[in-house]
């Protein structure tokens, strides 16, 4: 079943996809590799979604120890996971290195960390329990 609470997120990453794709041509212009790009977006919003279960999970809790063992799991899962995946591409690329697309990625992890605490505080401010 489809959980609202993600849509702004999916809507999120269906724009930046289409617009990486619809400006490829000007990103390659400017030495951005769209490729990796696509690759960054793919992979910060999958973990975008994991942590934000994660955060909806802690929401639900009924002890403050247990929303708080979630909402941090669900931060550092999220900050570990992309700072390896940037390990792992800077290691494997060698020369071919994009620093530009790196860079545009880690922007994109603070747009998809904006939209998902939005998402949650707005979450929060309807749960009665909290």
């Amino acid at each position: 079943m489809f959980n609202k609470s993600i849509t702004p997120l999916v809507i999120a990453f269906l724009v930046i996809g289409a617009l990486i794709l619809i400006f490829r041509h000007q990103l390659q212009a400017r030495g951005v590799d769209w490729e990796v790009l696509s690759g960054g977006n793919l992979f910060i919003y999958v973990i975008t979604i994991v942590s934000m279960h994660l955060l909806n999970r802690g929401m639900n809790a009924e002890h403050t120890q247990a929303f708080l063992r979630h909402a941090y799991s669900g931060i550092l899962l999220k900050l570990f996971a992309c700072a390896a995946a940037a390990f792992i591409y800077i290691a494997a690329s060698g020369d071919n290195f994009n620093k530009k697309a790196l860079l545009l990625s880690m922007i994109l992890y603070l747009v998809y960390s904006f939209i998902e605490m939005r998402v949650v505080l707005k979450q929060s401010k309807g749960n009665k329990n909290g």
